[in-house]
């Protein structure tokens, strides 16, 4: 069914004790799973209304994907992944592995949902099988971070997203064979500053159009914002459009709906948003504001809800989250 993206309105807003960093619907619709500042899994069930915790983390929940029709992949700051089985009553592990040594700050899963990728905070970028969490491939030698992956839908390539000072960087690998076929300097993202040494921004996450053509790097301009999305033509490394918002702060999260506008989330201090956008027009067609950043957004299966997550708190502190759904009419 057809929505229009400019009629949207919240269905339900649910609480939880700790920052929320990360959202994903389940293949059915039926859960949402989140995670955050905290080792609990927050479970939503859609229907019934109603939230529980799944327990399995040693750390800060930063990454959850929807892998295949059954399972859901959750990441944690410890390195640890767990497998979610979706299909019963409620979610139930799977597997659990210890897949990094360090912080996982980035997941992606393959669009047939056989293979997902982690990447570390050392710069490491692993593949793995989804039915068992078995390796299958390695990529060394980033140097920086990985904030960002996203499996190309042709299922041979993977792209990457580094936190390099200065100069954030996307590259496009052929995993299979570990060689990179592309690299993109991305310094409109980079908020370093000299004094502190430190790089305050980067790409903060990634995501690709259905066809493989667009590659969306989300972050701020600069230091001093807006929130921004850059979208390159991936075969080319080419800047196509910057989508900037008029909130500062970031955007933490992009994805595409199956009718081909773009979603973003972010914000600022106390306050924030999410944002569609016709993309060939460099245009915004609707914004919902909310009282938090909203850190990640994610799309139904059947594309005419959204859900939300999001950090609240007084000042720059946050001390809870919310996940808020929502609906677009025809």
């Amino acid at each position: 069914m057809p929505i229009d993206p400019t009629k949207s309105r919240q269905l339900a807003e649910h609480k939880h004790d700790a920052p929320l960093m990360c959202c994903v619907f389940d293949a059915s619709g039926r859960f949402v799973i989140a995670g955050g500042r905290d080792r609990r899994v927050v479970c939503l069930d859609v229907a019934a209304g109603t939230t529980t915790t799944l327990d399995g983390h040693e750390s800060w929940i930063g990454s959850v994907v929807r892998a295949g029709v059954e399972l859901v992949l959750t990441a944690d700051y410890a390195g640890r992944v767990i497998a979610w089985d979706c299909t019963g009553e409620s979610p139930k592990p799977r597997w659990n592995i210890a897949a990094h040594a360090n912080t996982i700050y980035a997941m992606a899963a393959s669009a047939d949902g056989k293979l997902f990728a982690t990447g570390d905070r050392d710069g490491t970028i692993r593949i793995w099988q989804t039915n068992d969490g078995q390796r299958t491939h390695e990529i060394t030698g980033l140097e920086h971070p990985v904030y960002g992956l996203a499996f190309h839908p042709d299922g041979k390539q993977l792209v990457s997203a580094d936190r390099q000072p200065k100069k954030p960087r996307l590259k496009l690998w052929e995993f299979a064979t570990g060689n990179a076929q592309r690299s993109i300097d991305v310094p409109q993202l980079s908020a370093y500053r000299r004094v502190e040494d430190i790089e305050w921004g980067g790409i903060r996450a990634i995501t690709l159009s259905a066809d493989g053509n667009t590659l969306v790097a989300c972050g701020s301009n600069d230091y001093s914002g807006p929130a921004c999305a850059l979208l390159f033509d991936i075969a080319t490394g080419e800047l196509k459009r910057k989508l900037a918002s008029t909130l500062k702060g970031f955007y933490y999260s992009a994805q595409f709906h199956p009718q081909g506008f773009l979603l973003t989330s972010g914000g600022d201090v106390g306050k924030g948003e999410f944002r569609a956008w016709d993309t060939s027009k460099d245009e915004s067609l609707a914004t919902v504001a909310t009282p938090g950043p909203c850190t990640a957004i994610d799309i139904h299966p059947d594309g005419t809800r959204c859900v939300v997550a999001q950090m609240n708190g007084k000042g720059s502190y946050p001390d809870s989250g919310t996940l808020t759904l929502f609906e677009w009419s025809e």
